[in-house]
């Protein structure tokens, strides 16, 4: 049999338009099926991650919830996706750089700590808190570290990865009626917080009241966050005008009328002060205290740790068991011999004015005031103002139980450490809680931290930064710590 031209030559025979179409749909159709037995479907999208936490629950914090078993895949420093891989709509394609195994874990916001003083070898202090899930801190002091630290080279190395530690955020110069004797000196300041892009105006003691309102007016016009101690010698209604209050402390020095002049004067100021904190105890007037806060804006800064510590420190009880604490060993060791020390700890003096049992009575009132501002709307920061035998990012923990003891659930007092420290900075729309575009910054916990608040004391992991630090990091870097603090005599 001849072959045809066509064949000879290796060349197929022209086939019909109508085959053609039909093959082609064929071809189709096979390699649908094909990507269909390969999982991947025409809706399914594929995410490219830096690091993903595999089979975690998810503590959002924008609400009450538990997000079972999910995948929070992350790029660079920014949450890209969290999956439900038991969710036909939620299925993906991972590219993956680093997978970490969640399994039976809880992911959380990063802490806050909102109230802290560089009192130590910066970077012990900062492996301190990253070890505790405290991954964003605020340092209330420029002079902190006798003048030798710059606050502002730490902030930028940090944030630009040339130095290991939280996000760093700093006030200014704590203000005195000495850097501030007249209202001349008012527009010098605040153009010195623009330069330095300080993050916060600090307030430390009274100021005249032109001054006082200098600053605070010319403060909001260019946009700068005022924090600090009251204004014990105005009315309550005065210091309220500030962004935030810093210690429920200082409610006991403050009263709704004002001390007026006298408030300078420690002697005359004692006996108006005992009579005020008698008044705190009174409900009808911590009412009215509230009703003026929940007024405002003003967020408050409870730091009541540090009271707490103060009243340890007077009550001999107390003191006796500080020796048994097994932190104290990431503190400086000068630091320990003089807090361990009846003769040397400052507040064991004979001259101290405060009883135990009147800080502790005191403490109950704070809790509650703290709780009832809490009721009434008032935005609460976590903080601590760790000095003395406060070991910083341990003693975050032990803030957060005191407000849970004084009523807050584990929820809320969660929420002062992220959701509102969001708020307050201004940033409630790219950090604060785990969602989708927000900021990569979260900590990994064993158990459940909305059931029982002391939870948060078990750290598995931290990431921030654009950095993950395992379990086992985190343990050298509290090793490195201990090495560093205890190598001073």
């Amino acid at each position: 049999m001849k072959l045809t031209l066509a064949k000879r030559v290796g060349l197929r025979p022209s086939i019909p338009k109508k085959q053609i179409v039909c093959i082609s749909f064929l071809i189709v159709g096979v390699l649908y099926t094909i990507l269909f037995a390969e999982g991947c479907t025409q809706n399914e999208k594929t995410v490219k991650a830096n690091y993903t936490f595999e089979n975690v629950n998810v503590v959002p914090l924008n609400e009450k919830v538990i997000l079972k078993k999910r995948t929070v895949a992350i790029r660079n420093d920014t949450i890209i996706a969290i999956i439900d891989p038991s969710s036909e709509t939620d299925r993906v394609n991972l590219i993956v750089g680093e997978r970490i195994d969640g399994t039976g874990q809880f992911l959380m916001p990063g802490l806050a700590d909102m109230h802290i003083h560089l009192r130590m070898d910066p970077q012990a202090m900062f492996n301190l808190f990253l070890a505790n899930g405290v991954t964003t801190i605020f340092n209330m002091r420029l002079g902190d570290g006798g003048g030798d630290v710059n606050h502002t080279k730490l902030r930028t190395d940090i944030a630009e990865g040339r130095m290991t530690g939280p996000r760093y955020l700093i006030s200014g110069p704590q203000l005195t009626p000495d850097l501030l004797p007249g209202v001349d000196d008012v527009a010098p300041m605040l153009n010195r917080h623009i330069e330095e892009e300080y993050d916060a105006i600090k307030i430390h003691q009274d100021l005249g009241p032109e001054i006082y309102n200098s600053l605070i007016t010319g403060a909001h016009k260019y946009g700068l966050r005022v924090t600090g101690h009251m204004q014990h010698h105005l009315p309550l209604s005065e210091s309220l005008r500030m962004d935030a209050i810093e210690h429920m402390e200082e409610f006991l020095y403050t009263s709704r009328d004002g001390f007026g002049d006298v408030a300078g004067d420690y002697s005359e100021f004692l006996p108006l002060y005992h009579s005020h904190v008698k008044r705190l105890a009174e409900p009808e007037y911590r009412k009215a205290i509230v009703d003026d806060v929940a007024t405002t804006s003003v967020f408050v800064d409870p730091t009541l740790v540090i009271y707490y510590s103060v009243f340890r420190w007077v009550d001999d009880s107390h003191f006796a068991t500080l020796h048994g604490d097994d932190n104290l060993i990431y503190l400086p060791r000068e630091t320990r011999n003089k807090y361990l020390n009846t003769e040397t700890n400052p507040y064991r003096t004979d001259d101290f004015p405060f009883s135990a049992e009147h800080l502790e009575s005191n403490m109950e009132i704070l809790k509650t005031l703290m709780y009832e501002l809490h009721e009434a709307g008032v935005s609460l920061l976590l903080g601590t103002d760790s000095f003395g035998t406060l070991v910083p990012g341990f003693s975050i923990h032990k803030e957060l139980e005191l407000m849970v003891e004084a009523g807050l659930s584990p929820y809320e007092a969660l929420r002062t450490g992220t959701v509102n420290v969001a708020s307050y900075l201004g940033k409630a729309e790219t950090e604060g809680t785990i969602a989708v575009g927000k900021r990569a910054d979260f900590i990994l916990l064993e158990e459940n931290p909305l059931n029982e608040i002391s939870h948060t004391r078990n750290v598995k992991g931290v990431f921030t930064q654009g950095n993950w630090y395992s379990d086992s990091e985190l343990a050298s870097m509290l090793e490195e710590a201990r090495k560093i603090l205890n190598s001073s005599k």
